[in-house]
């Protein structure tokens, strides 16, 4: 026993401290301590082949594609081919937000990458570094120095090039979501690392708080080197809740329009730097039929804190990252923004669904218009409308909206 003793003190102070060192192999993307590890797993002092010390490039994009674009081998987030992957106790499932260059479709739902699931997409956000870009070039660096942005008053972003990082912070920290809704606020971090501040050239724009609802989908292994293997779970976006509106308005400030003109046969549209736009962030009542999924319809934002009121949001219509959808026909005839240097034709425009799937999704062919809908009921002017019962599109009886006797306070739809 007296020759057992020190190796079992040296066997209790290896596990002492090894259990000290275990905290310093932090996630790449925050949750840093004094003695992390994970600065290297992005950056290198003195032999850096991309600005900021970065350690591939010599553009962004493929910096980041180096663990989110290699088949999901060193991070189950692949947003170069539009996949996520759960390497124990799940499948491959397809990313709401699309990938940049490929986006994966599971036809079969097996969770599997089976033969003709990986396409190519038809649109795709612009970032700088990608295949195809276009824009202010300077130099042989392939850099949007000055992207135009559709739908942007402010007509262009400044800075050193639209890359991953304006709309993901990359030291913001991961979010468990536990399989509930993942909320950003002044003291934690929006859903997949967003932006809670956007700088553009007309300003900061702050206080961008997202809500996604998150299901667990597997658990994703990696040993960084010969280093200890890091176990990370697998989330899967399931629902918008809030928030995408704003966000995407940041920069694109044409189409954050709330407060429409409130004129029989105009349809709630808003008449705002001289042309007609679709109101944003309002109260949506589906129609029979409704598809509201995010893999194949117009997923509606679900407020959990307004009784479960349903509002159109920008990722209703449009994916956040790419589509695979096609536009042909009168769906790709008309510009989309006439104040853009070359307007844009011809384009998918990161629509959910094929050329118009979005629009007759809620609308039908005029049926679900709004003021020809069976719910509503003309005046004895014979021009203006009113509601037949408030109820069908405000089903409180609690607050302020009293036409008809019932209803929301028009704030808790239109901001």
């Amino acid at each position: 026993m007296g020759r057992l003793k020190p190796c079992l003190i040296s066997l209790l102070a290896l596990l002492f401290f090894t259990a000290l060192a275990v905290p310093a192999f932090a996630w790449t993307h925050g949750q840093f301590s004094a003695t992390t590890d994970a600065c290297a797993g992005c950056h290198i002092a003195h032999a850096a082949e991309a600005p900021k010390l970065l350690k591939a490039g010599p553009t962004q994009a493929q910096f980041c594609f180096l663990c989110h674009g290699d088949g999901c081998s060193s991070a189950p987030y692949d947003v170069k081919d539009g996949e996520t992957r759960a390497v124990v106790g799940g499948g491959v499932y397809a990313s709401t937000a699309g990938g940049f260059v490929n986006e994966f479709i599971d036809a079969n739902s097996n969770y599997q990458v089976d033969a003709g699931e990986i396409k190519p997409v038809t649109s795709r956000h612009s970032v700088w570094g990608l295949p195809g870009e276009t824009g202010g070039v300077i130099g042989n660096d392939n850099r949007d120095d000055h992207l135009f942005i559709p739908g942007g008053t402010n007509q262009f972003a400044g800075g050193s090039g639209f890359a991953c990082a304006s709309c993901h912070d990359p030291h913001a920290g991961g979010r468990t979501p536990n399989d509930g809704y993942v909320t950003g606020t002044a003291g934690s971090s929006n859903p997949r690392l967003l932006r809670k501040s956007i700088t553009i050239q007309d300003g900061a724009n702050t206080n961008l708080y997202v809500s996604f609802r998150m299901q667990t989908v597997g658990t994703f292994s990696y040993t960084p080197g010969a280093g200890i293997p890091v176990d990370s779970g697998v989330y899967t976006v399931i629902g918008y809740t809030y928030g995408s509106t704003k966000w995407c308005g940041a920069c694109h400030n044409k189409f954050k329009t709330a407060n429409w003109d409130f004129r029989p046969g105009q349809g709630h549209a808003n008449f705002y730097l001289s042309m007609w736009r679709h109101p944003m962030d309002a109260h949506v009542l589906p129609p029979p039929g409704f598809d509201g999924s995010i893999a194949t319809g117009t997923p509606v934002e679900e407020y959990e804190s307004d009784f479960g009121v349903k509002r159109l949001a920008c990722l209703t219509c449009h994916r956040a990252h790419s589509t695979i959808a096609d536009a042909d026909g009168w769906a790709s005839s008309w510009p989309r923004d006439l104040g853009a240097p070359t307007p844009a034709s011809n384009t998918s425009a990161l629509l959910r669904m094929e050329n118009r799937g979005v629009c007759f999704n809620c609308h039908g062919a005029g049926q679900y218009n709004c003021w020809n809908d069976n719910r509503l009921v003309l005046a004895e002017d014979g021009v203006s409308y009113i509601p037949m019962d408030c109820s069908n599109c405000h089903p409180s009886t609690e607050w302020h909206f009293t036409v008809g006797g019932g209803g929301y306070d028009c704030s808790v739809c239109h901001n």
